[in-house]
């Protein structure tokens, strides 16, 4: 899908001075293209992929060193712990899973693998069916990427975009975080007591043995939140601290027989650039995107295109741009998505009078739900290959386990009154 998008752009380049109507744009040889493409800052070299190779993957490896040290394993019994006892527990434990290890690892995909082994097997002995435990792990998997403290590779860049403190796109996100989760939670217990599924078969320990087990997962957690938002040191700063605190408490206490070694210390860098290669390839691949717009001024002709379309309508502009949202956020990791949702979509949102960080947090929520809509889902497929059941079944499932999620956003985000309680705060 990225490639595709790219190869648009690219023919569009070459071609702009000659396309009729207000798409025309400045006329480009060949050379200079790949001049400025490849060799301005802002293009390929723009401020994504200094973010990417920066801040991300610092984070990223932050959560790699979290879950080398049981971190992944504390989340998913403190969940169980926290909720498997009530009605249709099985699912809710995989909703407080996912929610808790999505923050951290702020990828949907990577979310489902690794907390849905657990969850989904749970969720079928629990009474769900195939279908249903895997659009359940996949809708759950994909709020992490809006979930505070950390919410993915996608907030740092939403921060540089709009030029403000981390601490400011947090705090905007938690109210919709919340929210999501609330929707999703009350959707779980309402398909439970149709289908009359019961408490989780296995619950292991209580919230206070596993607390008691893993407390010193909180320890990291309060450096970092202490340097982001306390000693307002940089992101990169506060993710370097917060990773030294976990290589001191993983060596020294482990969770349930895993704990830090010099073995999984070093896997822990193998594992944190590959995981990397794909981000950075997806934000280059974007920058080819941002460059074109900058370079042939096709970026303001859409921004007006689109405002004059839909006139002052500013409902029919968000619907529009929420289905836009979507369809180029199929098959690609929403921090791809995201760079070039704010470069293609944004804008529009801002000129029609929304506020910035409003635009902004309504496409991440709209490039973030392409992960559960068919006929691409891949936070569904994903979980679909645990289940061993129909990927595009799963995947309308999760529109159907999801769907509170597409239509609260959607008729929220027109009332600005909503977003103007975000305070306008400058950054640090």
């Amino acid at each position: 899908m990225l490639f595709s998008i790219v190869a648009v752009f690219l023919v569009y380049a070459l071609f702009a001075d000659k396309v009729p109507g207000r798409l025309i744009g400045k006329e480009l040889s060949p050379v200079r293209l790949v001049q400025y493409v490849g060799f301005d800052p802002s293009a390929v070299f723009s401020m994504p992929l200094a973010v990417g190779t920066i801040i991300v993957l610092l984070f990223v490896f932050f959560g790699r060193l979290l879950f080398a040290a049981g971190g992944g394993s504390f989340f998913t019994d403190l969940a169980m712990a926290a909720t498997g006892n009530t009605r249709g527990g099985s699912a809710k434990i995989s909703v407080v899973g996912s929610a808790l290890f999505g923050s951290i690892s702020g990828s949907a995909v990577s979310n489902v693998v690794t907390t849905g082994v657990v969850t989904i097997p749970l969720m079928e002995r629990g009474g769900y069916t195939k279908k249903d435990a895997g659009a359940i792990e996949a809708v759950a998997s994909t709020g992490g990427q809006l979930t505070p403290p950390i919410m993915g590779a996608a907030a740092f860049l939403m921060a540089e975009f709009l030029d403000i403190s981390y601490m400011i796109v947090a705090a905007a996100a938690l109210l919709p975080a919340m929210l999501y989760y609330l929707g999703v939670f009350v959707q779980v217990d309402l398909i439970a007591g149709r289908d009359r599924i019961q408490a989780a078969d296995e619950v292991g320990m209580t919230t206070r043995q596993v607390l008691a087990e893993g407390w010193h997962f909180g320890l990291p957690f309060a450096v970092l939140l202490g340097a982001l938002f306390w000693w307002r040191l940089d992101p990169e700063d506060s993710a370097l601290l917060a990773s030294i605190a976990i290589v001191l408490v993983g060596f020294l206490r482990g969770y349930r027989g895993q704990r830090l070694t010099l073995k999984t210390f070093g896997r822990v860098f193998i594992d944190t650039g590959i995981g990397m290669v794909d981000l950075i390839l997806v934000v280059a691949a974007a920058g080819f995107v941002i460059g074109i717009l900058n370079v042939t001024g096709l970026g303001f002709a859409l921004t007006l295109v689109l405002v004059d379309t839909v006139g002052s309508n500013v409902v029919l502009l968000l619907l529009i741009s929420a289905v836009i949202c979507v369809i180029l956020g199929m098959g690609m990791p929403t921090s791809g998505v995201y760079v070039l949702l704010a470069a293609l979509v944004a804008p529009s949102l801002v000129e029609a009078g929304i506020q910035p960080i409003a635009a902004h947090l309504f496409i991440l929520y709209f490039g973030m739900m392409s992960m559960i809509t068919p006929p691409v889902a891949l936070a569904a497929f994903a979980a679909a290959t645990i289940t061993k059941a129909d990927p595009l079944a799963t995947g309308l499932a999760a529109m159907r386990v999801g769907w509170a999620a597409f239509i609260r956003h959607s008729s929220s985000s027109p009332h600005r009154r909503y977003f103007s309680t975000v305070p306008r705060w400058k950054s640090p």
